[in-house]
């Protein structure tokens, strides 16, 4: 693929690790981030074309808000973890507020994770109402709060069944019922990457996530 082929590029997190860090990360494994040099970089692909659309991933409010402080070309597109049990709601407003679409990956939730959306009461319930699958209900979900989504599947037929979800609509009492899932939690918080409970600038999930969730 030659770069004129790349229509966005991301970057996914304000800090780095060194070269073969472990898992958790040792004292020193998590590096400072320069995030207005990197932005800037990325500013330069735009305007001299090679990629069309520049964007985030992974951003809490702060973190945000910071570049948007200082960034001459605001994202195109923040990419975050979102579903029914973790809505992401005052992340997907800023984004919203400062015309930045929103993709949501995660939108089925995760079995591995401990937020098994698939089998969750009210999406099942509302799945049999619509007469449709709960994968179906939940892609959609995402769709009418205004995001793009990312499920992710390796079986051919939930694939398909996830691309059929364009020609109906969740009916807004079904809709505020999947807003109301209690027991909002992240799947993917970075912890086994990042966090280090005795050494380093994250000793806690909190710490990573800039104490906002």
């Amino acid at each position: 693929m030659s770069t004129r082929e790349i229509k966005t590029c991301t970057f996914s997190y304000t800090f780095r690790l060194s070269e073969g860090a472990s898992k958790p990360p040792q004292a020193g494994d998590v590096l400072d981030f320069d995030m207005e040099g990197v932005w800037r970089e990325m500013e330069k692909l735009v305007k001299e074309n090679l990629v069309r659309d520049i964007g985030v991933c992974n951003f809490t409010i702060t973190k945000l808000n910071k570049l948007l402080g200082f960034a001459e070309l605001i994202p195109s597109v923040c990419q975050m973890e979102m579903h029914p049990g973790w809505r992401n709601d005052q992340m997907l407003e800023l984004c919203k507020k400062n015309g930045i679409h929103v993709t949501a990956y995660s939108p089925l939730g995760s079995q591995e994770g401990g937020k098994d959306l698939i089998h969750d009461q009210t999406v099942d319930r509302i799945a049999k109402k619509l007469n449709k699958t709960p994968g179906q209900v939940l892609v959609k979900w995402g769709l009418q709060r205004g995001t793009s989504v990312i499920p992710k599947s390796l079986n051919p037929d939930r694939i398909k069944e996830n691309i059929k979800v364009f020609d109906w609509v969740i009916p807004e009492q079904d809709l505020q019922a999947l807003s109301s899932i209690s027991d909002q939690k992240r799947v993917m918080d970075g912890e086994d990457i990042f966090v280090n409970k005795t050494q380093g600038p994250f000793r806690s999930v909190a710490d990573l996530w800039d104490h906002e969730d």
